[in-house]
């Protein structure tokens, strides 16, 4: 295609990609869509002593989450599995769309459309089974975008309690909204973006070759860290003068350092497994 971007044609390689998006990923978005259904019925049937079990709005949403990560590593090889095949690959090769358009596309209904249609119906699902007398307290939908809430209770056990003091509500609460939205669209973008990328280099096995890569990954970096630690010395004296007077303050230190860490290396993978993605489209052979 001499043309790079040309509006008519990006719309039909959307409404093309779209009228196969339900047939090729919707038994999947399924299977996630009733393992809560599942978690209900099995915590509903158990027999108990007369107390019943309570599944709290944010446990839920701990499993909507992790869930809809799922959701975005299998988008890509149930979308595009035949798109990088030289043989089945050559209707996709051929639709009258440029390679700026197809990769739009293909980042539009892996990041965007299938978190939003997974979430979606997760808390619609989560929603209709509070309604019942059941183990769900509370709807995952009132505190599903409440981020502050949420990291009050990742912190808010009785041991971390003990550890936190007055402080930790007002560096919660000086987080920046945009700043955490930004860092939870980047996660997911870079998610999406390197399973997007292992679905183009691989012929066969595509997203578990890529997962078992970042395992590698993660061994050797924490590899690295921990000797890095072990032999600094600067770093050692600092962690043994960590006591229950400023344990706050190191945990909150910890967290800022990680969020802003996590916010460049977002931006950097994301930006080089897109553009291996781009370019894979350009340079298949068929």
């Amino acid at each position: 295609m001499n043309n790079t971007f040309n509006i008519n044609r990006f719309g039909k390689i959307l409404k093309h990609d779209g009228l196969n998006f339900f047939p090729n990923i919707i038994l999947a978005l399924a299977i996630l869509w009733a393992i809560p259904v599942v978690v209900y019925l099995f915590t509903s049937l158990m027999p108990s002593d007369g107390t019943k079990d309570i599944l709290d709005a944010f446990g839920r949403i701990s499993v909507i989450d992790t869930l809809a990560k799922i959701a975005l590593i299998i988008a890509p090889v149930r979308l595009y599995k035949y798109c990088n095949d030289s043989r089945k690959g050559i209707v996709y090769a051929m639709l009258p769309a440029s390679t700026l358009e197809k990769f739009l596309s293909m980042v539009i209904y892996c990041v965007i459309v299938t978190p939003i249609i997974y979430i979606a119906g997760a808390l619609a699902i989560d929603s209709i089974l509070a309604l019942f007398n059941g183990p769900y307290d509370g709807f995952a939908v009132s505190v599903y975008f409440d981020r502050y809430a949420q990291i009050n209770y990742a912190f808010d056990y009785q041991d971390a309690k003990m550890l936190l003091d007055d402080t930790w509500p007002i560096f919660v609460n000086s987080l920046s909204p945009s700043f955490l939205t930004i860092l939870s669209i980047l996660g997911t973008l870079t998610l999406s973006a390197i399973f997007m990328f292992g679905n183009m280099i691989f012929k066969k096995h595509k997203t578990g070759k890529m997962i078992g890569i970042l395992i590698l990954l993660a061994i050797i970096i924490m590899i690295i860290f921990v000797n890095y630690v072990a032999n600094n010395e600067a770093l050692t004296e600092y962690f043994k003068q960590i006591d229950e007077d400023n344990v706050t303050e190191f945990i909150e230190r910890m967290i800022f350092i990680w969020m802003n860490v996590a916010l460049y290396t977002e931006i950097i993978v994301s930006a080089l497994m897109l553009f291996g993605v781009y370019r894979k489209i350009k340079t298949q052979k068929y």
